[in-house]
């Protein structure tokens, strides 16, 4: 008879993955409860960005507002802001910036999970990941009803996925890619309608510029593909791709009535993309195909690519000495290495100007879109590559000759292969290449507790935290001691706009990608006296725009993102202020002190030192 022990040791052996899932979350709840506002999230395109951008609509509620002005950019319209419609707004809705921000990391770990195994699942109960191959390089057994033994595996690399440092206000539609792929392989087989719902309502947790879209794409080839090869029409999957569409249209609306219905003319238009030479080309392409990019780094470099390569290998020569050409054709690996390949090519494309000027002469409304962002597929296909081969080796060794006491170590060596690709992932900034994982938030938060509890709770000499990047108390007091009004104009000097517009102040300047070519030449105007002084700024302005800022006329580049600036106390703005003041300025918010205020008409109304930096305050008066 079974004691208690040994059910709680046939729990152990049998469910140890989930314990570990389970105290990872237990370790990361602790972790922010215990920083709370002091947690160290990403500054750039984060919170210099998308969180203001929430933040905004709530401080104005205007999340459902159909008309309505936003706090940035001279009052820019809402509908430039992102879909009330999508889980990720519906966080910044109910929850505070931090907590919304926390919630929608572990989500984005749930719903990565939950896609990663239906979709495992459902692979190998229908088909097996070793169907096509049977007749070649190994005879695998059918699998039917055996997801038992490979649910350690489908879950860790699943969770694996989830807890990338991708681009954080994206992590959702990032997590979400195994879902759909699931959706559509399942509607394909059995369709109902609770499964087409689920396809229409999918646009809630995607997005259609970084995803969807592609998605939409994807799908079409497939249909033609299927179409040609089988004789007969997908219609399933044809409503499936109709329903997406429509999905898409329903809950962005904003972003189709901007794109498609508002006539302006914006700054995508004069957008100038930094051409490559060929050779350089393939060079950014064997880079993106190893480290991937910022916002898709997903840490493969480390345990995932050198598995895969060698199996990669391992795989095709066995199918060539088999002469087994459809099995390599077939191999869902080889699939997944060749989209790898084939995102990275197209990525790489991008920077050569035929092949981008040719797309915008097809698709005109695309005109400055990104179509290289196929690179955000590529950590889903790498961590599916890395599944099928762990699951292959733990299959092999249940299945092929192999002794009882091999067969252990040889899951053991997989599992520790796994369980080193997560540790990566968490320690990302530690290692070497970990400068571009600027999004471990993880990390960077239990590094800035751990040195606070080693100097006497001082933070980290040079990083802003949440609360000191944004410094709610700060600008309340600023507020108050200049009598600020609700919707008075004011612009940011060495600092992000971002930080006004979280704490309710109306801002000309701010970070966007889309809006008109006409406030972009206003602003040129503006600050046309610091570009003049610094080429590579009037270069960046004037080919991307995106960053509507007050340039330095002395520094062609200045650390916002940290406390000290560089070291940087005083310095000169060069401003055209007649242009200013007609946009409507009253305040310049400034990190340091103007030492031309008074030559360029400013004068000052009051400054504060706030927990990690000093705010000044001008009025402008022309």
């Amino acid at each position: 008879m079974k004691t208690f022990f040994d059910n709680i040791g046939f729990f152990f052996r049998r469910f140890w993955y989930f314990i570990f899932i389970g105290l990872f979350f237990v370790c990361t709840i602790v972790l922010y409860k215990t920083a709370g506002a002091g947690s160290y999230f990403a500054i750039h395109d984060n919170l210099d960005l998308f969180i203001p951008q929430y933040q905004m609509m709530k401080n104005d509620e205007t999340f459902f507002a159909l008309v309505a002005g936003t706090d940035f950019l001279d009052n820019i319209s809402r509908n430039v802001l992102p879909s009330e419609f999508s889980l990720y707004t519906i966080l910044y809705m109910i929850l505070p910036a931090g907590k919304a921000y926390v919630a929608g990391y572990f989500i984005k770990i749930l719903i990565a999970m939950i896609g990663g195994m239906l979709l495992a699942y459902d692979i190998l109960t229908n088909e097996g990941i070793d169907e096509w191959v049977r007749h070649g390089v190994y005879y695998v057994h059918p699998v039917k009803n055996d997801y038992s033994s490979t649910m350690a595996i489908a879950i860790l690399v699943s969770f694996a996925y989830g807890i990338l440092n991708l681009f954080p206000a994206f992590g959702i539609p990032f997590a979400a890619i195994p879902l759909i792929i699931y959706l559509l392989r399942s509607v394909y087989r059995e369709p109902s309608f609770l499964k087409y719902l689920l396809i229409f309502c999918y646009p809630f947790l995607s997005y259609f510029s970084y995803h969807g879209i592609f998605i939409m794409g994807y799908l079409m080839i497939a249909i033609i593909w299927m179409w040609i090869r089988h004789h007969e029409f997908p219609i399933r999957l044809f409503v499936s791709l109709v329903l997406l569409v429509v999905g898409s249209v329903v809950f962005e609306y904003r972003l189709f009535m901007t794109m498609l219905f508002s006539g302006e003319v914006t700054i995508r238009s004069s957008i100038v993309q930094a051409d490559m030479s060929p050779i350089s080309i393939v060079f950014e392409t064997l880079k993106v195909w190893a480290n991937g990019m910022m916002h898709a780094n997903d840490a493969h470099v480390y345990i995932v690519l050198p598995v895969c390569v060698i199996y990669f290998f391992y795989l095709n020569a066995k199918y060539i000495r088999s002469n087994n050409a459809s099995g390599i054709v077939h191999d869902y690996f080889n699939f997944c290495a060749v989209a790898i390949a084939f995102n990275s090519i197209i990525y790489g494309l991008y920077f050569f100007a035929p092949i981008r000027k040719l797309f915008e002469l097809l698709i005109p409304p695309l005109k400055g879109w990104q179509f290289n962002r196929t690179i955000f597929f590529n950590p889903f296909l790498w961590y599916a590559s890395f599944m099928i081969v762990c699951y292959r080796i733990c299959k092999s060794t249940r299945q092929n000759s192999v002794s009882q006491r091999r067969g252990f170590w040889f899951r053991g060596l997989v599992y520790l292969m796994v369980l080193a690709s997560i540790a990566v992932i968490i320690i990302q900034p530690a290692l070497p290449y970990g400068q571009d994982a600027r999004y471990d938030d993880i990390y960077y938060t239990a590094y800035g507790e751990y040195y606070k509890h080693n100097h006497d709770g001082k933070t980290p000499d040079n990083n802003l935290s949440l609360e000191e990047f944004y410094d709610p108390q700060l600008f309340g007091t600023l507020k108050e001691e200049i009598g600020y009004i609700e919707g008075e104009q004011c612009a940011a000097y060495l600092m992000y706009p971002a930080q006004l517009e979280y704490n309710d102040i109306s801002t000309l300047d701010g970070y966007l990608g889309f809006y008109s070519q006409d406030y972009k030449d206003k602003w040129r105007n503006v600050i046309a006296p610091a570009l003049d002084l610094q080429p590579a700024s009037a270069d960046y302005f004037d080919n991307s725009g995106i960053r509507c800022y007050l340039y330095s006329g002395d520094h062609v580049s200045v650390p916002m993102y940290t406390k000290d600036l560089g070291g940087i106390t005083q310095d000169n703005l060069y401003i055209n202020n007649v242009a200013l003041a007609a946009l409507g300025c009253k305040y310049i918010f400034s990190r340091v002190e103007i030492t031309n205020a008074h030559e360029i008409g400013l004068e000052l109304i009051t400054s504060k030192q706030g927990i990690a930096y000093k705010v000044y305050v001008y009025k402008l008066s022309v």
